[in-house]
């Protein structure tokens, strides 16, 4: 009798690459970062799903809970960020922000809730708010809760400005709207660049900001200048600067959508490393925070249409 095995799992981390073919297919691949190879996708959720990519991992909103979560109706490229991990047994609320360009909206749904019969007590909700900044095109660069999109100890954070850092709480009673707010927080130290793509990442209970130094040169041609490691200290108000993240490795891109980490030996990537897809060279930077030193990498290698392919983005395993 024939038998069918499951297609193998995926080299997490992975760089996930979705681009055109012939005759208007479209394909996707995987880029593991441990061994550089490209490989077919063969994860269902991939395949005409609405899913996300998290800090917390790849999170299919049909498959993340026995409850069976209702289709979300945000765009497909929101971003999406989790309260906790969703196997948890307590509740997870999924937070997703719609892009700048999209509208000021937040999308939520807090899974895995029980009302006081014991049912599922899931909806998703729609929320608007207004950080100003102008509407459309004339908004600045931070003007959105989906910028810098994170989680720490229940609670979401994002981008507001370049001294202040946004907070998104749930209060605790049913029904009640998102509160927003924001602490001061300085702003990340720029020791030899002109700029700097800031990342944030939640490590044990605390949120970090990986700065990429950006240098322009005569011609305004833009490189990469180093990375910087900073603990965000809510109590000074100013992010501090780490040179050891143990044996982890954070995972990130230019583009300010999400940053995460995954166990570096476990996953067969550098300790104590940033690895930095840059939209702008489409390279990867991988940097020892340690050490100072840098490996540029060539992710676009076999891929096809590589030129007009929309830039990769990071599937990190889910870890606690």
């Amino acid at each position: 009798m024939a038998t069918t095995s499951s297609p193998p799992a995926p080299e997490l981390p992975c760089l996930v690459f979705d681009y055109g073919g012939e005759g208007g297919q479209k394909y996707t691949t995987l880029l593991s970062v441990s061994d550089g190879a490209h490989r077919a996708c063969e994860i269902d959720e991939l395949r005409g799903k609405r899913s996300w990519p998290t800090a917390h991992g790849w999170w299919n909103p049909r498959a993340a809970a026995a409850d069976r979560i209702p289709q979300p109706p945000p765009p497909w490229w929101s971003v999406c960020a989790l309260s906790g991990s969703p196997t948890a047994a307590a509740s997870c609320t999924v937070l997703l922000a719609e892009p700048l360009q999209s509208g000021d909206v937040l999308w939520y749904c807090h899974a895995g809730g029980r009302d006081d019969s014991g049912a599922a007590a899931w909806r998703w909700s729609r929320h608007e708010y207004d950080l100003g900044g102008g509407d459309g095109a004339e908004k600045g660069p931070y003007m959105s809760c989906s910028s810098g999109l994170a989680s720490c100890r229940g609670r979401f954070y994002y981008d507001h400005s370049s001294t202040d850092c946004g907070v998104i709480d749930f209060p605790p009673a049913a029904g009640t709207p998102p509160a927003l707010s924001t602490v001061p927080m300085e702003a990340v130290p720029l020791p030899f660049a002109e700029a700097a793509s800031l990342s944030t990442v939640e490590i044990d209970g605390e949120l970090y900001t990986v700065a990429v130094y950006i240098h322009y040169g005569t011609d305004f041609h833009a490189s990469v200048a180093g990375v910087g490691v900073y603990r965000m200290g809510f109590g000074r108000r100013e992010h501090v600067r780490v040179e050891r993240i143990g044996d982890r490795a954070i995972l990130a891109s230019s583009g300010r959508r999400f940053g995460g980490w995954c166990p570096a030996t476990e996953s067969g990537v550098l300790p104590n490393g940033v690895y930095w897809m840059s939209y702008s060279d489409r390279r990867l930077h991988v940097f020892d925070i340690e050490l100072g030193t840098e490996e540029v990498r060539e992710p676009w290698e076999g891929v096809a249409d590589a030129e007009t392919s929309p830039p990769p983005f990071w599937m990190i395993p889910s870890h606690s």
